[in-house]
């Protein structure tokens, strides 16, 4: 796979910038970049704000030694592995009582609230994290939005992080977070052992126990699925 992933620490400075100090705009030596998500994850003029249809389409570029952007995916990749792993979690789907592994120091409250315009939040109340989720929401989609959520604890977003789900733009860190989700829910070691066997993507939805869009999205984004999105 070429060179060491850059550690959580390099992933930070990118996240606290908001993508600022992500080096793909001048570094971008991907052999796709004209065509490649990563190649758009920061624009030119420094915006961070993405098309929620530009999703992390890494199928040419998973993620190997690439200088520029693809190492951001490759670690927040990684990052997701690694919990999975010290959770001892062999297999889908995974457990939703994991939430305590992404600050050991706090509590986290997970509170259910009828939003209108968003799937989750989370904020640093005091001495503990609550993580708000669209009680409207599918019981699945909830669950997707709570590891979104999980993924702002983790680098300590003190702030509120607001995952909006009606907006067609959304900013660098909502697409990492999104993107660790992904990960850590439909681990692609799992999704790659199991799609052979099961070719169905509800059913491969039902056994990840997640969204059937975004499994959709997971298997085209790991090359497994070529029908549209």
């Amino acid at each position: 796979m070429g060179s060491p992933l850059p550690n959580s620490e390099a992933l930070l400075g990118v996240v606290l910038t908001e993508g600022r100090h992500c080096k793909c705009r001048s570094e971008d030596r991907c052999p796709n970049a004209g065509n490649e998500w990563c190649h758009r994850l920061v624009r030119k003029d420094g915006s961070v704000r993405i098309s929620k249809r530009e999703l992390p389409d890494a199928r040419n570029c998973l993620y190997g030694d690439r200088p520029a952007c693809c190492w951001v995916l490759a670690t927040v990749e990684t990052l997701a592995g690694d919990y999975l792993t010290r959770a001892e979690v062999s297999g889908p789907p995974v457990p939703s009582e994991l939430l305590d592994l992404f600050d050991e120091s706090r509590k986290v409250e997970v509170r259910l609230v009828p939003l209108k315009a968003l799937h989750g939040a989370v904020w640093l109340l005091g001495k503990e994290w609550v993580i708000q989720l669209n009680g409207r929401d599918h019981r699945r989609v909830r669950r997707y939005s709570m590891f979104h959520e999980a993924f702002h604890i983790a680098y300590r977003m003190a702030y509120p992080a607001f995952n909006k789900s009606e907006l067609r733009v959304t900013s660098f860190n909502e697409v990492l977070a999104d993107h660790f989700s992904t990960c850590f829910l439909m681990r692609k070691e799992w999704v790659e052992e199991h799609w052979p066997r099961v070719k169905d993507v509800r059913a491969m939805a039902d056994r990840f126990d997640v969204p059937v869009r975004q499994m959709r999205r997971r298997l085209h984004q790991l090359s497994l699925l070529n029908e549209p999105v």
